[in-house]
């Protein structure tokens, strides 16, 4: 519900994992944009409830509110609680807006500029990171590259001494290892995970 920058980057990733999407917004240049990749694009007022109901939105799994507009979004999440969807997901643009989605019965509120800026402050300080998930505000999970140097070097030789840092998984093209063996080599194009304190994180490896 509403294709922004937000909702039409969530249709191409959902339908790219083949799941069945309906994009819904009343811009018609906005549905036009996911045409080809969504299961069902229409042109329509999230914030009217009929027109929701005419698209088979009851029959839906889950629903996720793009749209940042206060008032929209409040609408449409009321919208997909009425029609019974099982599962609620909205966008919010502030602490105040979240708590009035959470408020109204949203199961998960998402607020992509402020998490986003969160993590990227988090990559500042931790700069060897290709990626970074925030735990708290000293701690997370770093993704890294396997440098050159490591490369051909055993997996145990990564284990800090005396850190937070530990390495929880390693990614191989499409494997996930969770819990490396210690004893493999590091490979050219292996992803290495650690979580850990920002400061053993941005060690370099």
């Amino acid at each position: 519900m509403g294709l922004g920058r937000f909702g039409t980057q969530l249709v191409r990733t959902l339908s790219a994992q083949g799941n069945e999407v309906l994009a819904v917004d009343q811009r018609e240049a906005e549905v036009q944009r996911v045409a080809e990749v969504a299961a069902r694009a229409a042109i329509a007022d999230i914030t009217d409830l009929e027109a929701l109901r005419d698209l088979g939105v009851a029959g839906m799994e889950v629903g996720v509110v793009g749209t940042a507009d206060l008032e929209a979004s409040v609408l449409a999440t009321m919208n997909l609680q009425s029609l019974g969807v099982p599962s609620i997901s909205a966008k919010a643009r502030s602490d105040r807006h979240a708590t009035i989605l959470r408020r109204i019965g949203a199961d998960r509120v998402v607020q992509p500029e402020k998490e986003g800026g969160e993590r990227f402050a988090h990559l500042i300080r931790v700069k060897t990171a290709a990626d970074y998930l925030t735990l708290s505000a000293e701690y997370g999970i770093g993704v890294y590259e396997a440098p050159a140097a490591l490369v051909g070097r055993r997996l145990e030789e990564l284990d800090a001494q005396g850190g937070t840092r530990r390495l929880l998984m390693v990614v191989r093209d499409s494997e996930v290892q969770l819990n490396p063996v210690r004893s493999q080599v590091i490979e050219a194009a292996d992803r290495l995970v650690f979580a850990g304190a920002d400061d053993d994180l941005a060690q370099a490896l």
